[in-house]
């Protein structure tokens, strides 16, 4: 009998349980590799899109930084100004507490802030060791300009997409974030 080796694999394709033990063996080992090859695929994927992500990153914050820096604050500043905008008379503490930075290093950003007119600080009258702070005029000015520069920042950042590929994009970030927060916490239990 001459064996077609066509005729096994139009079989194998109609899904036929009749084929030889010889065959299925080597069809096992091709989708073995097959799963290799999409493996490795996945791996390189995997890598490209960190490194993508990476530069994106970088263009976007090198990008906000030259933006920003058109309004008078670093964009550390800014992030303070605009909690402060959305959160008014927090204290020092519970900015420090949401940035997850020390008393210290938000005192100094703030004193700044203060030295340009852009928040003021006052004791609580409660506990003069605690500072309510709160925004000015001038730090509005700042948000209403940073507004503006967002939008764009969304256009550019977004051009060519469309309303489903952006909500998509949400979702996959969204997965990413909580991937390397349960990643993290994990991180944390092993170092106490």
């Amino acid at each position: 009998m001459k064996l077609n080796i066509n005729r096994l694999i139009n079989e194998e394709a109609k899904g036929s349980p009749d084929l030889p033990g010889w065959f299925q063996t080597t069809r096992k080992r091709r989708s073995r590799r097959r799963a290799a090859v999409k493996h490795m695929d996945r791996k390189k994927l995997a890598h490209d899109s960190i490194m993508n992500f990476r530069k994106a990153d970088t263009m976007l914050r090198r990008y906000l930084d030259r933006k920003v820096s058109h309004t008078g604050v670093y964009p550390t500043q800014h992030r303070l100004l605009m909690e402060l905008d959305s959160n008014p008379s927090c204290s020092q503490v519970e900015l420090a507490e949401k940035f997850d930075v020390s008393a210290a290093a938000i005192a100094v950003s703030l004193k700044k802030l203060e030295k340009g007119g852009y928040i003021t600080r006052l004791a609580d009258e409660s506990d003069n060791r605690i500072n309510q702070v709160s925004i000015t005029e001038k730090g509005k000015e700042v948000i209403r300009k940073s507004i503006l520069i967002f939008r764009e920042t969304d256009r550019c950042f977004f051009a060519g997409f469309t309303d489903e590929e952006v909500a998509q994009f949400l979702h996959f970030m969204e997965r990413v974030y909580k991937n390397m927060a349960e990643q993290n916490c994990r991180l944390d239990e092993e170092e106490q």
